[in-house]
């Protein structure tokens, strides 16, 4: 169950739209949730023998910092009008999303969000990316919106793998259905399964087909323990890639909910993660939740 007792927000600095604040204060009026306005930031030209001697940069950081606070005290005053608990923090380091992580571990929220966009096709094979390193390392909840409000009646897509041959623990399926639920039943919309059956080429040449009965019936199984009508069970032989943008956007859905798990840094250049994949494919927001027992990360790669 995907708790909203308090939701992180990531501000992104001098930007004139806070999608992630948007959908953070449409998340609160369903969940009476407290609210943190956090902005991350990082400029060499601030450090210490760049430009300026220590006590210089010192102080120049200290400035920053305050106008940081003050920008965040204007965002969060319309909110305590409207009877929201919000606080503001800032924070200043390289990486900026390692100060991120090191205030969601220290906080504990339960939903972090941020605001994210299409990105170059580079920035997902070589370049470091806050995006992405939040999308590893994160260990609450994290929301990755774009612009949009969510609809009325909101439709919220839940991709699974009861095959369990993508490199997830047999729980996360759950976990994913779970959280999908939860939002949904806050806001009066319906959640839908989504299985990607694709099964890569034998000695990458010849073509594996799917059994139809086989997936039709293992993702029904999991519909049918997490109280889902079978009639909101869909599933494709197409690579989840491509899949699963067709599939939320046939079903105009809100949010697509999905697992993610930490991979080597070998690992992720070759190959990535499948949220990392599909994430620049997708119009609607992404909720990427992790396994319970997720392994610690000692060290942040960049």
């Amino acid at each position: 169950m995907l708790e909203l007792s308090r939701i992180l927000v990531i501000i992104e600095p001098d930007a004139d739209a806070q999608p992630a604040l948007d959908k953070a204060k449409q998340l609160a009026k369903f969940a009476e949730s407290e609210i943190e306005l956090m902005i991350a930031d990082y400029n060499a030209y601030l450090e210490d023998g760049y430009y300026f001697d220590p006590v210089q940069a010192q102080k120049l950081r200290y400035e920053h910092g305050d106008q940081r606070i003050k920008e965040l005290e204007e965002l969060a005053a319309p909110l305590r009008e409207q009877g929201l608990e919000v606080s503001v923090s800032t924070a200043w380091g390289n990486p900026p999303y390692g100060e991120i992580v090191t205030r969601i571990k220290d906080t504990k929220p339960s939903l972090v969000i941020k605001a994210t966009r299409h990105h170059h096709k580079l920035s997902r094979l070589v370049l470091s990316n806050e995006d992405w390193e939040l999308v590893r390392y994160c260990p609450a909840p994290l929301l990755l919106v774009k612009s949009k409000l969510w609809d009325a009646n909101p439709i919220f897509l839940a991709s699974v793998d009861p095959d369990h041959l993508h490199d997830k623990p047999a729980s996360l399926d759950n976990k994913i259905v779970s959280s999908a639920k939860s939002v949904a039943s806050i806001s009066g919309g319906d959640v839908h399964l989504f299985h990607s059956a694709w099964l890569p080429p034998l000695s990458g040449m010849y073509p594996v087909v799917a059994n139809e009965k086989e997936e039709g019936e293992k993702l029904n199984r999991l519909a049918d323990i997490n109280g889902i009508p079978q009639a909101n069970c869909h599933w494709s032989t197409n690579d989840i890639v491509h899949a699963l943008p067709q599939m939320a956007e046939e079903l105009k859905a809100s949010m697509v909910v999905m697992g993610a798990i930490s991979r080597s840094r070998f690992d992720r250049i070759l190959i990535g993660n499948t949220a990392e994949k599909v994430l620049d494919h997708l119009d609607c927001d992404v909720l990427v939740v992790k396994p319970d027992q997720m392994p610690a990360v000692n060290k942040i790669l960049l």
